[in-house]
C-alpha cells in the first residue's frame, strides 16, 4: 500500500504543479501579475522493515517571485511621474495663457505703447483719441482674464484634488478588505499569492497620486502608510480629508491635525500648483499689472487738459485708515518719503508753485489734506467713510501738479519795479528752489554792469545775466535748463531778492498714483483695475500736455516713454522685456518638466524589465516546464499502474 501513497503523492504534486503553472500562463498579459513557482519538498521517510523508506513529495510551498528592491523602486518611479504630470498639466496650461499672438497679452501691451505715441504725434485727432482709450480698456481687460483664466486653474486644481482623494479613500477601504483575506487565508496556512498581486495594484494606482507603502508589524498586520502617515491597520482604516489652513489647502488623515507631506505623486503635485505654483504665478502678473498702472498713472497724473488745469481733482483710490500713517493706511501702492508739488493758478493766470513735504511713515492721510488745505487756493477734503481725497481750488482759480515753472517768481523779499518773470520748461534732473539776487541798484536796460545772479538751493551760481546796459526789457535769457529769465522796465534794488521753484518730478514720493489723483486708471489690484469711465466718455479730458500750450502732446510722449523705461521693480527690465521674460520662463518650465518626465519613463521602463525579468511570465519557459511535469505525472501514473500490477500478481499468488 505504500506505493500507492508515494505515486498518489507524485500525481497530486504534479497536478498541483500543472495548475500553477497554467495560471502563469492564463495570466502572462495580466499587468502587475507576478509569477508563481512550486517549491518541492520530499515527504517523510517511513520505517520499512529494518530500513527508512521516501514515502513521495509535496508541494512545500506556493512562492510569489518579488524583488521588494525592484517594486519599491518602481513605486517611486510611479509617484515621482505622477507629480510630473500633474506640474506638466498645470505649466502648459499656464504657457499656453502667454503664448505670443494677434490676441495676446503681447499684442495688447504694444498696441497700448503704439496707441500713445499716436497720440502723442496726432492729440488733436479724436480717432486717435479713442483708439487710445480703446487699447488701455482692452489692455487692463486682458490682464484681468489672464489672472481669471488662473484663477480658474487653481479652481481645477483644488477640484481634482477633492475628486483624488475620494479615490484614493475608496481604494484604501478595498485594500482593507483584501488584508482582511490575506490576513484568513494565512492563519489557514494558504499562500494568498493572487490576493497580493490584487493589494499590489491597487498600492500602484495609490502610489500615482501619493507616496504610499506597506510595513508589516510585529503581530503580523500590515500598515498602509501614505507619505509617512498611517491611514490603515490591517482592516481598520483612516479616510483622508481635505481642508484649507490659513488658505492653504491640505490633506490629512481623520483624526490627525497635521497635513501630509505630500511633494510627491499627482497630488503633491496638484498641492503644490494649487498653493505654489499658480498663485506664484498670479503675484508675479500682478505685479508687473501694478507697475504698469502705477507707472502710467505716476506720469499721468502730471499732465494737463487742452483746457489746462483743474478746478477739481478726485482721488480714485482710497486708504482704509485717514487718520493713521500712510505706509499703514492700506495704500494701493507704495509711497516714500518726498515732496509734491502743487500748482495754484490764479484769476490773473499767475502761477504759484508750493512743495509739501510728505512722510508716509508719520504723516496721515489726513494731515496730507491739512498741509494741502493750508496753501492759499486749495481746498483739500478727506472722505472719512471711502478714504478718498479730493482736492479743489478755491473760486476761479485751478490746480495742477504739472510742475511748470511759475511765470512770476516769489517776491516777497523783492520791492524793485522791474518784475521778473520766468518762462520755459524745466528739464533738470533734480528739484530745486532758485534765488534771483542782483549786484547791486539800478534801472533795467539802462546801469551800466547791472547783473542778476541765480543761485541753487546749494548756492552754486547757475548764471550770470546782464539786465543793465544793452539789455532790452522784456528779450527772455536762458539760464539753461530750459528755463529762461526776462525782467520788465523799472529799478532793481541791491538786496532785492525772488525765489522759484523749479520741478523736475512733480512727485517724487509716488502719493499721486496711490491715491489715484488725476489717474488713468481706477482700481486698486488686477481684478478691479479699469479705466476711468468720465475720460472714456469724454477724450477731450485727456491729460495729454505738460505745459499747457495749445497742440502740446508731451505727456503722451513721456507716457510712450514708459516703454523703454526699466524699473528697479522689475529687476532693471522693461514693461515688454518682463513680459517677454514671464512668457520664456512659462516656457523653459515646461521643458524642465518634459525633460523630468522623459527620464522617468526611460528609468520606469527599464525597472520594468528588470521586473519582468524577475516577476513576469514567459510562455515558452512555462510550456517547457509543463512539458517537464507532464513528463513526470506520466511517470507517476505509470508507477500506479505497476504497483497495481504487482498487487494483482500477490494477491493472486497468496489466494
Amino acid at each position: 500500500m505504500r506505493g500507492f501513497d508515494i505515486g498518489i503523492s507524485a500525481v497530486r504534486t504534479h497536478q498541483r504543479t500543472l495548475n500553477t503553472i497554467g495560471n502563469n500562463i492564463a495570466n502572462a498579459a495580466t499587468p502587475g501579475y507576478h509569477r508563481q513557482r512550486v517549491n518541492l519538498v520530499t515527504r517523510l521517510p517511513q520505517v520499512d522493515g529494518l530500513q527508512l523508506v521516501g514515502s513521495g513529495v509535496d508541494v512545500g510551498s506556493i512562492d510569489r517571485l518579488y524583488d521588494a528592491a525592484t517594486e519599491e523602486a518602481i513605486l517611486r518611479n510611479v509617484t515621482q511621474l505622477g507629480r510630473v504630470d500633474a506640474e506638466l498639466d498645470v505649466s502648459r496650461r499656464i504657457e499656453s495663457l502667454f503664448t505670443p499672438g494677434d490676441s495676446s497679452i503681447h499684442a495688447n501691451l504694444s498696441d497700448f505703447f503704439n496707441s500713445l505715441e499716436s497720440v502723442a504725434n496726432s492729440p488733436e485727432v479724436p480717432t486717435v483719441r479713442n483708439e487710445f482709450l480703446q487699447s488701455s480698456q482692452n489692455l487692463i481687460y486682458k490682464f484681468g482674464r489672464l489672472n481669471g483664466d488662473l484663477e480658474q486653474q487653481r479652481h481645477a486644481a483644488v477640484s481634482e484634488v477633492t475628486d483624488t482623494v475620494d479615490l484614493m479613500n475608496g481604494i484604501i477601504t478595498d485594500i482593507a478588505e483584501l488584508n482582511r483575506n490575506i490576513r484568513f487565508a494565512r492563519t489557514r496556512l494558504l499562500e494568498p499569492n493572487d490576493l497580493l498581486d490584487q493589494r499590489d495594484a491597487f498600492v500602484s494606482q495609490l502610489a500615482q497620486w501619493a507616496d504610499v507603502s506597506i510595513q508589516t508589524m510585529d503581530d503580523g498586520r500590515e500598515v498602509l502608510l501614505v507619505s509617512g502617515s498611517t491611514v490603515s491597520v490591517g482592516e481598520s482604516t483612516n479616510s483622508l480629508l481635505v481642508e484649507y489652513d490659513d488658505d492653504e489647502l491640505i490633506v490629512r488623515v481623520d483624526g490627525n491635525a497635521r497635513p501630509l507631506e505630500l511633494r510627491s505623486g499627482r497630488l503633491g503635485g496638484l498641492l503644490e500648483a494649487a498653493n505654489e505654483n499658480i498663485p506664484a504665478t498670479q503675484a508675479r502678473l500682478s505685479d508687473l499689472v501694478a507697475t504698469i498702472v502705477r507707472s502710467v498713472d505716476q506720469q499721468y497724473a502730471t499732465g494737463l487738459t487742452d483746457a489746462g488745469a483743474f478746478q477739481v481733482i478726485k482721488g480714485s483710490r482710497g486708504v482704509d485708515a485717514v487718520n493713521v500713517p500712510l505706509v499703514s493706511s492700506g495704500l494701493a501702492f507704495p509711497v516714500i518719503r518726498g515732496d509734491l508739488t502743487i500748482t495754484v493758478t490764479g484769476t490773473d493766470g499767475r502761477r504759484t508753485s508750493h512743495r509739501v513735504a510728505i512722510d508716509p511713515y508719520t504723516d496721515s492721510l489726513t494731515d496730507l489734506a491739512t498741509a494741502l488745505d493750508a496753501i492759499s487756493g486749495v481746498d483739500a477734503l478727506v472722505n472719512s467713510e471711502t478714504g478718498l481725497l479730493t482736492v479743489s481750488a478755491i473760486g476761479n482759480q485751478k490746480i495742477d501738479f504739472a510742475g511748470r515753472v511759475d511765470d512770476v517768481p516769489d517776491l516777497t523779499s523783492y520791492t524793485g519795479t522791474a518784475q521778473p518773470e520766468f518762462s520755459g520748461f524745466y528739464v533738470g534732473d533734480t528739484n530745486d528752489d532758485w534765488t534771483v539776487s542782483f549786484n547791486g541798484a539800478g534801472t533795467v536796460g539802462v546801469t551800466d554792469g547791472l547783473t542778476a545772479t541765480i543761485r541753487n538751493s546749494a548756492g552754486q551760481v547757475l548764471a550770470n545775466i546782464n539786465i543793465g546796459s544793452g539789455y532790452e526789457a522784456g528779450t527772455p535769457v536762458g539760464l539753461g535748463d530750459g528755463v529762461s529769465l526776462q525782467f520788465g522796465n523799472g529799478d532793481v534794488v541791491g538786496t532785492d531778492t525772488a525765489n522759484v521753484l523749479v520741478t523736475a518730478d512733480p512727485d517724487n514720493t509716488g502719493i499721486l498714483s496711490a491715491l489715484g489723483l488725476n489717474s488713468l486708471f481706477t482700481g486698486a489690484q488686477i481684478d478691479t483695475y479699469a479705466m476711468v469711465q468720465d475720460i472714456v466718455a469724454a477724450p477731450e479730458l485727456l491729460a495729454i500736455s505738460l505745459t499747457g500750450y495749445p497742440g502740446d502732446a508731451s505727456n503722451m510722449a513721456s507716457l510712450a516713454n514708459l516703454r523703454d523705461f526699466r524699473l528697479s521693480s522689475l529687476s532693471n527690465r522693461t514693461f515688454v522685456e518682463e513680459l517677454a521674460d514671464f512668457t520664456a520662463d512659462t516656457g523653459l518650465q515646461v521643458q524642465q518638466v518634459s525633460n523630468e518626465k522623459v527620464q522617468l519613463e526611460a528609468y520606469g521602463q527599464r525597472l520594468n524589465e528588470d521586473r519582468e525579468a524577475s516577476s513576469g511570465v514567459s510562455a515558452d519557459e512555462e510550456i517547457l516546464k509543463m512539458m517537464e511535469v507532464e513528463r513526470a505525472f506520466q511517470a507517476a501514473a505509470r508507477f500506479i499502474t505497476a504497483v497495481d500490477d504487482t498487487m494483482e500478481v500477490i494477491m493472486r499468488i497468496i489466494q
